[in-house]
């Protein structure tokens, strides 16, 4: 049996502060990190202009700049997770990221503001290993990618309210010309949009605390890891099932790239091609990301428990990819369109079929893992999906354009290259895995359909 953390106590005993309370704190918690991880898509152009920056280096700030400490600190952060009270390490996050946020309003220089938000993936490191083991032991397997994917939900509740909040907030401060606060002096609409993103940390972090921490009660499975929390373990680990573990990470990691892509560079398209302002693009996205991207992600959490419900071990592998073949299409084309309108309406096709993947990969590595390295491994996984996904899915967009199109900002092309190569070789990765996945998740949850 694996240890239970000193003060564990069972999430899914009576009370209001059991499983379901718990996701819903963790959903909280995630929307507000994502809001501040994606308000900067909507600020490009201003930010540029304010600090002298290049459409390069802004694109190393949407990508490299998060990811660097979000990529190497979650690892030894996943470890941590698998052998402290979650609750506490996800606190302590919350606190570093939205500090962090607000310090992205102070930047006056592009070297400060890279340092500001790799401070923001250094907060943010702390909550998806922690709350992807957690919630691990609070639901059973059958239930485990719906949980995964309401949890998920906040990245397009995060991203939408990004969006809507920045792009208003903009609009209304560039009307007025800039906000006035005590001590720090003007604050141009981009700085006070930094701002108040950053300051709801605080409520979350008392949301965290009123969590419940489950106790780590589930046995070791005959030829998995022994050791909580072994960086070395996890590694062989994931060696001896490879094939299980190449499908799930190569899946993912490419469907981040289109998925990162589209993210911080869909506002840019629609300012710059397209001729609308931040508030009415923000707006825009931030309306289908909400909806559509909601929608999405309950969808393909609901249709892999229901595959699961039917038999088929490897349902949460075999949702990606279905999904990464239905997106491709839509993704290549919405780019293209010549009117802002059919940009939009594919937009929100694509943002529907591509949401529903992310909840089921989290649950499939969940379910592929052995309980007492479930954090090292979660984080692992974010380690491969941030340094390739989003280091390179931010930064290839204007790398494309510079060197295809000779940097005349032809930002609908470049994401329809990137959305097509990503997209098949995420459908492949997938299906080159289904059968090792599907045998070692019946091998690791035997009651996998209870």
């Amino acid at each position: 049996m694996a240890a239970a953390p000193a003060g564990a106590e069972r999430a899914s005993s009576p009370g209001w502060r059991g499983p379901r309370f718990a996701l819903a704190v963790f959903l909280v918690a995630y929307i507000l990190s994502f809001a501040d991880r994606q308000i900067l898509s909507l600020m490009v152009d201003p930010i540029r202009r304010d600090l002298g920056i290049s459409n390069v280096q802004m694109g190393l700030l949407q990508g490299f700049a998060f990811a660097l400490l979000y990529a190497v600190a979650g690892v030894p952060l996943g470890m941590l997770a698998d052998r402290v009270g979650r609750k506490w390490l996800i606190a302590a996050g919350v606190v570093v990221w939205s500090l962090a946020t607000g310090a992205c309003a102070l930047a006056g220089t592009f070297a400060h503001l890279f340092v500001a938000r790799a401070f923001v993936g250094l907060g943010e490191a702390t909550l998806s290993p922690a709350a992807h083991s957690f919630l691990s032991d609070a639901f059973p397997p059958a239930r485990l990618a719906r949980a995964m994917s309401i949890y998920t939900l906040g990245i397009t509740i995060g991203g939408g309210m990004a969006l809507m909040i920045g792009g208003s907030v903009i609009e209304a401060v560039s009307a007025s010309g800039s906000v006035i606060l005590a001590v720090i002096g003007a604050l141009r609409g981009w700085q006070a949009t930094f701002l108040i993103v950053a300051a709801p940390g605080f409520l979350v972090l008392a949301l965290v605390a009123a969590v419940r921490e489950p106790a780590r009660r589930r046995p070791v499975v005959n030829g998995g890891p022994t050791r909580v929390g072994s960086l070395g373990a996890t590694l062989a680990w994931l060696w001896q099932e490879r094939r299980s573990f190449f499908a799930i990470y190569a899946s993912s990691v490419a469907l981040g790239i289109m998925g990162y892509g589209m993210s911080a560079w869909y506002p840019s398209l629609l300012i710059r091609t397209h001729g609308m302002g931040a508030g009415e693009a923000g707006r825009a996205l931030g309306v289908v990301l909400l909806v559509c991207g909601s929608a999405g992600t309950l969808f393909g959490g609901r249709f892999a428990e229901r595959l699961t419900l039917r038999g088929h071990a490897d349902a949460n592998l075999r949702t990606v990819a279905m999904l990464a073949a239905a997106v491709t299409l839509p993704a290549v084309a919405a780019p293209l369109m010549p009117l802002p309108l059919a940009v939009l309406a594919l937009f929100a096709v694509a943002t529907f079929l591509f949401n529903g993947y992310f909840g089921c990969s989290v649950a499939a590595i969940q379910l592929a893992t052995p309980p007492g390295v479930r954090a090292t491994n979660a984080a692992l996984f974010l380690l491969a999906n941030s340094l390739v996904g989003l280091s390179i899915g931010a930064a290839i967009i204007p790398t494309l354009d510079q060197t295809l199109f000779g940097n005349t900002g032809r930002i609908g092309p470049a994401l329809s290259i990137t959305a097509l190569f990503a997209g098949v070789l995420a459908m492949a990765s997938a299906l080159s895995g289904l059968r090792a996945y599907g045998s070692l998740v019946n091998r690791l949850n035997p009651q996998i359909k209870s």
